[in-house]
């Protein structure tokens, strides 16, 4: 009888809606819903696909060893990219037509075409800075040259525009999945691994073209240092403020392999990140023990680690493949770190000791980071002045006018004192609308050679090599981009940094806390790059870390 009852009620239903609107509501479904949810929850697939393509393949990618080792790693990115955006872009045009005419049904209509998109101020400047790279192009002089960058470097309008879309795409239309942090994680730990081991002369996989001037599967020092830049503050960070056992135990081990291939790899600009790092996560530490200790451990295991590999060099002293006098080879050799281990083994054992017996009240000791950040400024400004000081004067200082690192010269900071100074030379000979829009994409060496008594001493300076940057990443973004590109390009990573640790800070737990990872990455790259340059296996990653920074950012609000 209830089946019976149920039926009659049913038939009852379905003759009152009538057979048209069933039929209508189950095409609408059919015909809307189901394209519409088809291309919404591809596009975040596609686009973690091409995360997971660039982070854990393309650093593997080798034609020819290390033959041309940068021109075959932008030609795998350019195919990689262009192949992604063909499969990507479709689907985001479907999804923004999708969204606009749901924003056009609600009320307001045309009015409201806009309503549901939200910039944040790192999605201005990202796109102030792609438009500042157009205009660059269109004022150039150098054309040909600006569209697709130097040869071996690539960094003019396309490769920039590839950056700006990347960074969109990922911020906008992807799904923030922390998971796929560990499978970056464990790619980067690899590579990690493999320059660390060629380094002390062990080569697991023979690369055509060694020397030591070549690491892992990345290629030149410097470029590793760039790629090691971007990546070693994710399982550093995920170290410091991960609760569970496991996220403690996948840092602890990656920061371990970081740490060692970072002091090892011979690029002093490593020690740039390292003190940048330290000292910004000292300061975040503050808010609660358990993460001051987590700082601790970080601490102890930079100088421990530091020891192991001194250890190692007394055991096969020939090993270590790098010049002497560079200071990977004086922190792999010295005994400073070691005793730097006694002292913060002391602190630490007090700090847990003080913890357990609930007296350890941060807010007491933020006095130690003022003292600390006081006296870091301190001793930054003394050394600024000194050197500016000593080397104004003639013959220098009284003691210190024969030290290499107080006299700003053509060999300071390993030749930067002589690309710095053709890059202010640069800007400086450029006139008018210029200085604002700068030479072009990658057009500083095009530029440069242009000007004949610069161009001059830069060639006797470098011995005929050509100079396509300034070694510091803002310097060449303003003779490329002139002063509008590079307050834009500014913009990005400070408005990233100062927002994505700020987010980070208000959440005490959930998923907002990985933006510490996405904020000190992008710090770390930009410390780094104060001696270094934009190339391809850097500043791809920073764009991408951002974008998926930002999605997670975007959670909730959007």
């Amino acid at each position: 009888m209830t089946e019976v009852r149920k039926k009659e009620e049913y038939d009852r239903e379905t003759e009152d809606a009538g057979p048209d609107g069933i039929s209508e509501d189950i095409e609408e479904n059919e015909e809307g819903f189901s394209f519409r949810g088809f291309c919404e929850e591809a596009l975040p697939l596609l686009l973690t696909a091409y995360l997971f393509i660039v982070f854990c393949l393309y650093p593997f990618y080798l034609k020819d060893g290390y033959t041309d080792v940068g021109k075959e790693k932008f030609n795998f990115y350019k195919v990689m990219t262009i192949g992604g955006f063909s499969l990507i872009l479709p689907l985001v045009l479907a999804c923004v037509s999708f969204r606009v005419k749901e924003n056009i049904g609600k009320e307001g209509g045309a009015g409201r075409i806009f309503s549901g998109i939200r910039l944040s101020a790192t999605d201005w400047a990202v796109a102030a800075y792609g438009v500042s790279v157009v205009i660059s192009y269109i004022c150039s002089e150098f054309k040909e040259m600006a569209l697709w960058g130097e040869k071996g470097w690539n960094m003019g309008l396309v490769t920039q525009l590839a950056f700006v879309l990347s960074y969109f795409l990922v911020a906008h239309f992807w799904e923030y999945e922390e998971k796929l942090l560990l499978a970056f994680m464990a790619a980067a730990a690899v590579v990690f691994s493999l320059g660390l081991l060629n380094r002390f002369s062990i080569f697991p996989v023979e690369i055509q073209g060694a020397n030591s001037s070549f690491l892992s599967t990345l290629g030149n020092i410097n470029w590793y240092c760039g790629f090691w830049s971007v990546l070693f503050p994710v399982g550093f960070i995920l170290y410091w403020f991960g609760e569970e056992m496991w996220q403690r135990l996948c840092g602890f081990l990656y920061t371990l392999v970081g740490i060692a291939t970072g002091v090892s790899q011979g690029s002093n600009s490593a020690f740039l990140v390292f003190a940048g790092l330290y000292i910004f996560v000292f300061c975040l530490s503050f808010r609660n023990a358990g993460r001051m200790k987590r700082f601790l451990e970080l601490a102890i295991l930079f100088c421990a680690v530091c020891q192991g590999l001194r250890l190692w060099r007394v055991w096969r002293p020939d090993a270590f493949d790098y010049y002497s006098g560079t200071w990977s080879d004086w922190i792999t050799l010295s005994r400073i770190t070691l005793f730097l281990l006694a002292p913060l083994c002391i602190v630490y054992l007090l700090f847990c000791l003080m913890s357990k017996r609930k007296k350890a009240d941060m807010k007491s000791f933020r006095v130690v980071r003022q003292i600390i950040l006081l006296g870091a400024v301190v001793v930054i400004g003394v050394y600024i002045f000194l050197l500016v000081l000593n080397t104004r004067i003639e013959g220098g200082i009284r003691f210190m006018g024969r030290l290499p690192v107080l006299v700003f010269s053509e060999q300071w900071g390993s030749a930067r004192g002589a690309t710095w100074s053709a890059g202010m030379e640069i800007y400086r000979n450029m006139h008018g609308w210029r200085k604002l829009t700068g030479v072009g994409p990658d057009c500083f060496a095009m530029y440069l050679y242009t000007l004949p008594d610069l161009a001059k001493s830069v060639i006797k300076q470098f011995d005929g090599a050509r100079l396509t940057n300034a070694h510091n990443e803002w310097l060449t973004v303003l003779v490329n981009q002139g002063m509008f590109g590079l307050l834009c390009y500014g913009g990005i990573f400070c408005s990233a940094v100062v927002r994505y640790v700020r987010l980070a800070e208000k959440a005490l737990d959930g998923r907002r806390k990985y933006l510490y990872i996405f904020g000190l990455s992008a710090f770390a790259y930009t410390i780094h790059n104060i001696v270094s340059f934009q190339q391809i296996l850097s500043t791809p990653f920073i764009f991408l870390m951002l974008g998926m920074g930002e999605a997670l950012a975007r959670e909730g609000r959007a």
